[in-house]
């Protein structure tokens, strides 16, 4: 995810995108930080990933971004919680990252 083209989204979307995509506790850690942008968009793509891995583990579950929440351990670590049911996933494991232009994440869907 260009961190630019993200910018443009949330420009063009405000809050009623911000709601719509990301849970008030992701809202609310992005915020944290100096810069929430590229917070934002690293758990944009790691939603996106989300939904991929899952839609290759399990055809047929399908997931509204929302539905997919981002946390983050003490130790910075990233999950994922679902607040939807993904047959047959039994756990996600998901790795975000981002620089200075690009906000990526990959996820695995472990099934049962």
């Amino acid at each position: 995810m260009e961190l630019p083209r993200f910018a443009q989204a949330l420009q063009r979307g405000g809050q009623a995108f911000l709601n719509r995509i990301f849970t008030t506790t992701e809202q609310r850690y992005a915020r944290r930080h100096r810069d929430p942008l590229p917070h934002l968009a690293a758990r944009f793509a790691a939603k996106e990933a989300v939904i991929k891995a899952i839609s290759q583990a399990a055809p047929g579950s399908l997931l509204s971004m929302k539905a997919i929440e981002i946390r983050n351990a003490a130790n910075g670590r990233p999950s994922v919680t679902l607040h939807a049911r993904a047959r047959h996933v039994v756990e996600l494991q998901i790795s975000l990252s981002h620089s200075e232009g690009l906000a990526m994440a990959c996820a695995v869907a472990i099934l049962a």
